[in-house]
């Protein structure tokens, strides 16, 4: 783990990205229960503007009281694409003409830089649409570029050149279809799996969605935990 202090000069303003994607739970909730958001702005050395989560969880009230501390993660639009995580104080609430919340600056961040780790290894089930009808996979591994996904051969069998349609559906605001061609075929193993290319239609979708995976990766990988 890397920290960059927030008294440094440009590095801490470097990696906030006004409308970068946040996930964020509360610092005392034992379930981690995960709301999104986006940065919305701040003013340098006083605090920082988010969107107000959303959703039906009670746990939501919780986000808007103050001096509740938030631990906040972020993929930035930097250079490296660095993946930040921090804590704040909620200090506030507007309510027009959206609501935002006003959150501390914090003391420090803690950030990994995401070149290293192109692809994430998952074990996901989705549902996967080819000329045939649509069959249930397992996403073996993902990349913002391609995948690997298997299913039994009484689902599917691949071959090359083919092209799958993936409908993802995670948690309550990633849904759509990624869609990508065969490239590999691998029979030998069982079930049998595929190396997917992707097209260049949903890149924020791919992008979100890798982002939201690597975010997860805290479950077993405890560098970003502050």
């Amino acid at each position: 783990m890397q920290v960059v202090r927030k008294d440094s000069p440009d590095s801490f303003y470097r990696l906030l990205s006004v409308g970068a994607r946040l996930n964020i739970e509360l610092s005392d909730d034992p379930q981690k229960t995960q709301v999104t958001s986006r940065i919305v702005g701040y003013r340098k050395e006083q605090f920082l503007l988010i969107d107000c989560p959303y959703g039906q969880d009670p746990i939501i009230e919780r986000f808007y009281i103050p001096n509740n501390e938030l631990i906040i993660r972020a993929v930035t639009y930097s250079e490296f694409r660095d993946v930040i995580a921090f804590r704040s104080l909620v200090m506030g609430v507007i309510k027009k003409p959206i609501r935002m919340l006003i959150v501390s600056l914090p003391e420090s961040i803690a950030y990994r830089q995401i070149r290293q780790e192109p692809r994430i290894d998952t074990n996901l089930t989705v549902r996967v649409k080819a000329d045939e009808g649509l069959f249930k996979g397992r996403l073996v591994d993902y990349s913002v570029s391609g995948c690997c996904l298997s299913a039994s051969g009484d689902e599917h069998l691949f071959f090359e050149d083919e092209t799958l349609k993936i409908q993802i559906e995670y948690g309550s605001d990633l849904k759509g279809t990624i869609t990508g061609k065969v490239i590999t075929v691998n029979n030998e193993k069982e079930p049998p799996s595929a190396g997917i290319r992707f097209d260049e239609s949903s890149s924020t979708l791919r992008k979100e969605f890798f982002y939201q995976l690597l975010f997860d990766i805290r479950v077993n990988d405890r560098s970003l935990d502050i």
